[in-house]
C-alpha cells in the first residue's frame, strides 16, 4: 500500500514498542492490507501505544520514510488477541 502522507509504498510500519527492560525501541512491523479499506499491524502489549488515547497511539505508528502516521483517517480499533507458543523438546544429535 501507499503511506498516504508521503505517496511511498510501504509494506511495513515503524512501531514503539517496550523492551523487557522497561526500556522502549522502534522496530519495523508488516503492515497487512485487508477488506474494507483497512491494513492491519500484528504487535503485543508491549506495544507503547496499548493503552493510551486514540490521539496519543497515532504518534507511536509511523511510515519507515516520512516518519508519520501512514494514514489519514485517524480511525484505529484495536483488538486483545492471545497466541500460544508451545516450545518442542530439542531433538538430541
Amino acid at each position: 500500500m501507499k503511506c498516504e502522507k508521503c505517496g511511498r509504498e510501504i509494506e511495513a510500519v515503524i512501531v514503539s514498542i517496550f523492551n523487557r527492560d522497561g526500556s522502549d525501541c522502534d522496530i519495523l512491523l508488516p503492515l497487512v492490507e485487508c477488506e474494507e479499506n483497512a491494513a492491519y499491524i500484528d504487535a503485543t502489549q508491549n506495544w507503547t501505544g496499548y493503552e493510551l488515547t486514540e490521539e496519543e497511539m497515532l504518534e507511536t505508528i509511523e511510515c519507515p520514510y516520512c516518519k508519520r502516521f501512514p494514514f489519514k483517517n485517524q480511525e484505529m480499533q484495536v483488538y486483545d488477541i492471545v497466541r500460544i507458543v508451545c516450545f518442542r523438546q530439542e531433538a538430541t544429535p
